[in-house]
Parts: structure tokens; C-alpha cells; sequence
């Protein structure tokens, strides 16, 4: 997390906005990403979804199964989105966004719908880790653009806080789980759906 705040503070000095992602593959990092939004002049070019199709290709695989993306603020609903359907198993991030985030506001990163509907193409919810080192994340921030910290600061655009707890909703939790056991799923999700809009198997 701490090389991920180093290279948001390092994006906004740049140029760009200060938000970085990392994805790492059992401890090790396999992509470092900054916020390319105002470099490319293309708004999806968000750290994570940057972050996600570098790892994709680095790895040969759509499919990151396994893998950890950090990011400095709480991914939006865009990239929540992106990281569910590339199969990330655990999101780690630092500052919550209650506006526009993609698991405390929309619960993207953590809707059990989208995989019991679509066990073929969606993975249970990864493991999301709120709230790592906020105060660093705030911080960081605030040294990295002073103008944008502020604004974000006046809009509750962010929230610096100790832990977020989401419980689950009684409904999800008296829906079935799919039939069909996880690992045998990851495999026919690799070796056979996967084969269909998505670039072949590999």
C-alpha cells in the first residue's frame, strides 16, 4: 500500500491525477499503474482498469484468479466493475469513498448476484480490505495535489476512517450457492466459457 500511495503522489506530479493501483501474484508484483486520464484524454483510463489490462496481458490471461489489486482510494463503480469481471480474488484500498465507490456505495466488489447469476463468467466477490493505512492515504493525497484533496475534502468525496464494516444482507445470505464447487468452476471458466468473447484460452 505504501508503493502504491508513493506512485499516486508521483502521478499527480506528473500531471495527472493522484490515484495508482498495483496487482501482485502471491506477494509479488506483476504491474504497477498510474491514473492515465489526463495523459491519454480518455476517461476510463482509470489506475485499476490500467493497472488490470497490463496484468492481463503480463500474465497471457484474462482471468487474474488469485491475484491482489491495491489501489490508493477505493475503486469506483467502473472499476469495481472491471476487477469483477477479471476475477480478482482480494481488493485492498486505502481512503472509502462514499460517492462514487464501488463497494461503499454501489457494493459492486461485493454483490453476490452477479456470480450466482453468471458462475460461468463471474467469480464469488473477491476479499475486500477497506481502510489500510487511511490517515498515510490522506496524507499522501493532500501532498500529491493540495487543490484536488481540498475539493474532495468539501464534496465527503473521501472518507478517512479506521474500518468499514459492511454486513450482509440477509436476503444474500439465504440464497443458494451455485452447485457446481469453486474450483471446478475457475477451471470451466478458463478452459471452456472463457473460450467464447474474451480472446480465446490460453
Amino acid at each position: 500500500m505504501r508503493r502504491c500511495l508513493d506512485l499516486a503522489i508521483e502521478s499527480a506530479r506528473q500531471g495527472g491525477y493522484p490515484y495508482a493501483a498495483i496487482v501482485t501474484l502471491n506477494g509479488r508484483t506483476v504491474v504497477e499503474s498510474k491514473n492515465r486520464v489526463s495523459q491519454d484524454g480518455d476517461v476510463t483510463r482509470h489506475a485499476e482498469v490500467a493497472a488490470i489490462c497490463e496484468a492481463q496481458k503480463r500474465l497471457a490471461s484474462t482471468s487474474l484468479d488469485d491475484c491482489t489489486l491495491y489501489a490508493n482510494v477505493e475503486p469506483c463503480a467502473l472499476c469495481a466493475y472491471a476487477i469483477r469481471e477479471a476475477r480478482i480474488s482480494r481488493v485492498v484500498f486505502g481512503l472509502s469513498s462514499p460517492v462514487m465507490g464501488g463497494f461503499s456505495r454501489w457494493n459492486i466488489l461485493g454483490d453476490h448476484g452477479l456470480s450466482q447469476a453468471m458462475p460461468e463468467v463471474f467469480a464469488p466477490p473477491p476479499k475486500v480490505v477497506p481502510n489500510v493505512l487511511p490517515s498515510e492515504a490522506d496524507s499522501a493525497l493532500r501532498r500529491g495535489s493540495p487543490i484536488l484533496w481540498a475539493f474532495a475534502r468539501s464534496r465527503g468525496l473521501f472518507r478517512c476512517e479506521r474500518a468499514l464494516e459492511r454486513l450482509e444482507a440477509p436476503e444474500v445470505r439465504r440464497q443458494r450457492r451455485p452447485r457446481i464447487p469453486e474450483k471446478a468452476m475457475r477451471l470451466l471458466r478458463r478452459r471452456v466459457f472463457d473460450r467464447f468473447g474474451r480472446g480465446g484460452a490460453r
